[in-house]
């Protein structure tokens, strides 16, 4: 739901009135603008932390991943969604582009994988969620 209405606000001229003041439009980003495809970026970024948890759970259902490895990057995922949720939160807000970048890069300096000593199933689900934080990275670095 977050996304959708982040979408909405990046997509849609908002007209903000309140009472005695004069009404303030803001102009959304153009279509193919970096900070719509960073936002882009960001949306499949939370698809692919749910599906990375998804695989560990199934994974562990299964007997294939351990628990230990399953708790791992349950946790892990925890902090991944707070840290996508970061980034979609600075894109949704009032600040100019190159502020919402220097936020951005803040937000990523921290971003690591988790070391889990599992099957190749479960190292490629992560390995999508880092290929889309180096892209989110490669649009937010550009001048």
């Amino acid at each position: 739901m977050r996304t959708l209405w982040l979408a909405i606000a990046l997509t849609s001229p908002v007209a903000l009135v309140s009472c005695g003041n004069p009404a303030t439009v803001t102009t959304p980003a153009p279509p193919n603008s970096a900070q719509t495809q960073t936002l882009n970026a960001t949306k499949a970024l939370a698809d692919a932390i749910n599906g990375a948890v998804k695989a560990a759970v199934n994974l562990n259902a299964q007997g294939i991943v351990s628990e230990g490895d399953t708790r791992t990057v349950v946790n892990w995922g925890k902090s991944a969604t707070v840290l996508d949720d970061q980034i979609a939160t600075e894109l949704g807000s009032a600040d100019t582009w190159t502020v919402q970048k220097q936020k951005i890069v803040a937000s990523l300096s921290g971003f690591k994988l988790p070391v889990v000593t599992s099957n190749t199933a479960l190292q490629a689900a992560l390995q999508q969620a880092l290929t889309l934080v180096q892209q989110i990275q490669s649009q937010v670095t550009q001048p």
